[in-house]
């Protein structure tokens, strides 16, 4: 019982944390996550035994620059396709049965490609050149807060057939459509009142949630698998570190980023 108590409140801390500073201001929520995602690529590292500041300095100037309006739009065009062919290398890395070997060019470009690219558009999807939308980013998190939620929740109580046993044992098909239904349906209710999206491309946003969110969980999960640790830190008391608590945004952001810049 203890053992939830810690983690409710530890959780509900990080969440109060990210929403307050989205909704106080774009430079707020900007180095809120900047801490985060920067502690999240610090796991990340000690994970794949890759010791270089480089990526944490890469990660700092793109945000600062950003915020001040000195990345331009075809800069961003290309970080984000980096960012989405690598995502999208790590997701058919799952299916191979070899296991990754890390050399000093693999875990630069895992660092950078992966963490610190997806990482910069966690932020960057709720700007519009300059203006800010908080609300844009706020239902990124809240989608993905529920999608993970009632997973967890569906799969626990009805799991029975399991999605990638090979990576993630626990996880199973009851739980996914589980927390695509929840993720459904909040953001039924948050475009409802906020009217963000164009048409219904809320419904495309609300389907693409729930299986990003999942690889990015996945791609995680066998990084962990190969450095035979059941959590990526213990930063975070009874979540383990903010990669395990990040490891979905940050694999959807670039995809999040790229289905705004379309609409």
């Amino acid at each position: 019982m203890k053992d939830i108590q810690i983690r409710a409140l530890s959780g509900s801390l990080y969440a109060g944390v990210l929403m307050g500073a989205i909704f106080l201001s774009p430079i707020a929520i900007t180095a809120v996550v900047l801490l985060f995602s920067g502690l999240a690529l610090w796991e990340f590292q000690r994970l794949i035994q890759f010791k270089s500041f480089i990526p944490i300095l890469t990660l700092v100037l793109l945000s600062v620059y950003a915020t001040l309006g000195f990345v331009s739009t075809f800069t961003e065009d290309i970080l984000v396709y980096s960012a989405l062919t690598i995502n999208l290398v790590l997701v058919a890395m799952l299916f191979n049965s070899k296991k990754i070997k890390y050399s000093y060019p693999v875990q630069f470009v895992l660092s950078m490609g992966y963490i610190v690219l997806s990482s910069y558009f966690i932020t960057r999807t709720a700007f519009d050149g300059l203006a800010y939308e908080p609300w844009i980013l706020a239902l990124l998190y809240i989608a993905i807060w529920a999608n993970n939620s009632f997973a967890y929740l569906f799969g626990s109580k009805f799991g029975k057939h399991k999605l990638l046993p090979a990576i993630s044992p626990k996880k199973s098909w009851e739980g996914f459509f589980g927390g695509m239904i929840a993720t459904i349906l909040v953001t039924y209710f948050i475009e409802l009142k906020m009217h963000i999206f164009d048409s219904n491309l809320w419904i495309l946003f609300a389907i693409l949630i729930p299986v990003l969110a999942t690889l990015g969980d996945f791609v995680q999960s066998y990084f962990k698998r190969v450095a035979k640790v059941k959590d990526s830190g213990s930063l975070i008391p009874g979540h383990g570190g903010f990669y395990d608590r990040m490891d979905s945004v940050i694999f959807v952001a670039p995809f999040y980023y790229l289905l705004l810049k379309f609409i």
